[in-house]
This record gives structure tokens, sequence and C-alpha cells, in this order.
């Protein structure tokens, strides 16, 4: 539950108060600064991650519906924003021709993995991934298989189902395209 003084600063912030939303800041930057460190490679970008929060806030203060502790409130949003600097950052670094879900586990720091909201959206990406692939057309997802199950390279995967290289390549790309759209919501 919010404390009194947490229920005052959300309040004066609402209604526009700048000194309320300077002692917000005040009490809560150093701390989510360090918090948001754990997740991003520099202090630069942890700093860039929370003051985009307080601008955020201080535009847009209907954004403050708090349930929980104003601190608790807070450190959630960082770590929203560091899990979606962290994907935003790596979204052209993920190559689907090689994605797999435990290629994403790396792009997380470990102590992102620790937290149950990673852990998840984890576990939901790769229902999602399971659930596009289960979608796509027989043949499709068989080659799609086979390469990503088995490991097997266009050319095996051409001789054993008898078709040619190019059938497999294009194949390959539609199950990607596929995954692709099943995966926007996490990638973006």
């Amino acid at each position: 539950m919010l404390s009194e003084t947490d229920k005052y600063l959300v309040d004066a912030i609402r209604a526009g108060d700048y000194k309320a939303f300077e002692t917000l800041f005040i009490s809560y930057y150093p701390a989510l600064c360090k918090y948001a460190r754990l997740y991003v490679p520099s202090k630069e970008i942890a700093e860039d991650l929370v003051q985009d929060l307080f601008v955020k806030i201080w535009e847009q203060p209907s954004i403050l519906s708090i349930n929980i502790s104003l601190g608790g409130y807070l450190s959630r949003s960082i770590y929203n924003n560091c899990l979606n600097y962290v994907l935003r950052k790596h979204k052209r670094s993920i190559n689907l021709d090689i994605f797999t879900t435990n290629k994403l586990k790396e792009l997380l720091t470990a102590s992102a993995e620790d937290e149950p909201e990673t852990s998840l959206m984890l576990s939901e990406m790769d229902s999602a991934i399971k659930k596009a692939v289960e979608r796509l057309p027989s043949e499709c997802c068989k080659i799609f298989l086979l390469s990503r199950e088995k490991g097997l390279s266009h050319k095996e995967i051409a001789s054993e189902l008898n078709i040619s290289e190019n059938t497999v390549k294009v194949q390959i790309y539609r199950a990607l395209l596929k995954i692709r759209e099943a995966l926007s919501d996490y990638l973006v």
C-alpha cells in the first residue's frame, strides 16, 4: 500500500507541483540509476533510462497509477525500461536464421534472468515460438525443424527430403517470417 508520504507526492505531482516532483526525483534518482545499472551495459545508459522515466512522469503524471509502494512502482518501471532497451538494442542482432530461445537468454544479463518477470517473458516467448512453428504448413514445419532441432544444413535437408536447396531456403525464410511476426510483441 502507498504510504501517506507517497500518496501526497503522487497527488501533488498529478496536480503539477514541481516541488513534489523535485522531491521524488532527488529521493529516487540515485537508487534507480544503480538498479538500472544491473541490467544495462553502462552508467550513461542507466541514467538515460531513469531520466526518461522522470520526464514521462512529469509530462504525463496520469501514468502514476500506483497500487504498491512508490519505490516499487518506480523500480518496476525502470526494470521494464531496461528490458525493453536490451530487447531493442539486440533486435537487429537477433538473426532469426540462428534464433533460439537460448539466444535470447544470452542477450539478457545473468541478474535479469533471475527475475520472475524475465523468466515469465522467456516462457511466453518460447510458447509463442512453438505455436508459430505448429501453425506452419507441414512441409515448411518439417524443413524448419530439421534445420533448427537437428541442425542440418540446407544441403542435407534437401538431400534427405529429395527437394532442391532453393526450396529449403525459401521454406526456412517463410518459417522465419512467421516466427518473427509471432514474436513482434517481444522484439519491439
